[in-house]
């Protein structure tokens, strides 16, 4: 993590995908998956989009190593996240959903009706999880690694009763209609 001045060249790109390899490889002996984070220009240089970390995940020559898409840094970096999240159908190994400043669903600027529509249109099934943060609650040194500066909450269980409603109608909504569209309405 950390703000870095430049892209990686390629052959860092090259040395990082022959090493995750190898940790793939070890990883795959022993039944284990990897998922890599795709996270924000601010937070990394190397995998900013989905369609990077699918570029990634083809170079290592590995097929145990997934996306973790968040839908907080997706906000950030990709044209249409919907759009991204059917690319990357799959691959996508886990899904973060988060707000556009880490708050309550629904409160920010994230179209999750076009996340949950993509997510229901590629049969996605796994787990979700919820992510938020407020420096009233987070241990400090990670409120300062992660520019956490604003209490946008302080009740912990309102804030997760709340997300797991919100993910659950949208998802519930998503479907619906997808079976609307799908649906012949024949006379």
């Amino acid at each position: 993590h950390g703000l870095q001045v430049e892209a990686p060249t390629r052959d860092q790109w090259n040395r990082s995908a022959a090493a995750l390899a190898k940790v793939a490889e070890t990883a795959k002996a022993a039944g284990v998956t990897l998922n890599l984070e795709i996270v924000n220009r601010f937070e990394s240089n190397l995998l900013n989009t989905a369609a990077q970390g699918l570029a990634f995940i083809k170079d290592t020559g590995s097929d145990n190593i997934f996306l973790h898409l968040d839908t907080f840094h997706m906000n950030i970096e990709e044209a249409d996240v919907g759009l991204a999240v059917r690319h990357a159908a799959a691959k996508i190994g886990y899904v973060h959903i988060g707000e556009s400043h880490r708050g309550f669903l629904g409160t920010g600027n994230i179209d999750f009706g076009a996340i949950f529509d993509a997510l229901t249109a590629i049969g996605y099934a796994d787990d979700l999880s919820f992510e938020s943060f407020s420096s009233e609650i987070v241990d400090e040194n990670l409120s300062k690694k992660t520019a956490i500066w604003r209490n946008l909450w302080t009740d912990n269980m309102a804030l997760a009763k709340h997300a797991r409603a919100f993910i659950g109608l949208g998802l519930e909504t998503a479907q619906r209609k997808a079976e609307l569209v799908s649906a012949p309405h024949k006379p």
